[in-house]
């Protein structure tokens, strides 16, 4: 019976602390543009082979499972690098997708995958010269 009651108050608190978690996460901010270009910099110039882009909203980990495994799944993405090809940095909104040798992702791909969990795509990042540029997503543009 001990058990049984132990098990119970386990799981109110972990029921209690994830929506005080969640709660967080929805009051957080998105990050500046100038601090997320400024992160986009920094790694564009640390990482090879990567596709850099912006998604509005994606402030909470857990939230953003299905944009990551959406992505994943995408041809000429290098599951070997990072987690499954994906890293997400959720305090600046950046997703980063890692390539396979050469591979140019498609923009219109990009897009549907990440509509389809529930976020936009909203730009993406290429680093020339030393100097960040930011390039808005169009649907059946080329690719990335």
């Amino acid at each position: 019976m001990k058990l049984l009651q132990k098990s119970i108050i386990f799981g109110i608190l972990i029921v209690s602390f994830s929506q005080i978690i969640a709660k967080d996460d929805k009051d957080k901010k998105e990050a500046t543009p100038e601090s997320r270009l400024q992160a986009a910099k920094v790694e564009l110039t640390e990482h090879s082979q990567i596709a850099l882009i912006y998604v509005k909203g994606l402030v909470c980990p857990s939230c953003a499972i299905g944009v990551s495994k959406n992505l994943s799944r995408m041809p000429g993405v290098d599951k070997e690098r990072f987690k499954r090809g994906i890293e997400m940095d959720t305090n600046t909104q950046l997703v980063k997708i890692a390539l396979s040798d050469q591979s140019k992702l498609d923009k219109k791909e990009i897009l549907e995958r990440v509509d389809d969990a529930g976020f936009n795509a909203i730009e993406e990042y290429k680093l020339h010269d030393d100097h960040i540029d930011a390039h808005k997503f169009e649907p059946g543009a080329s690719p990335v």
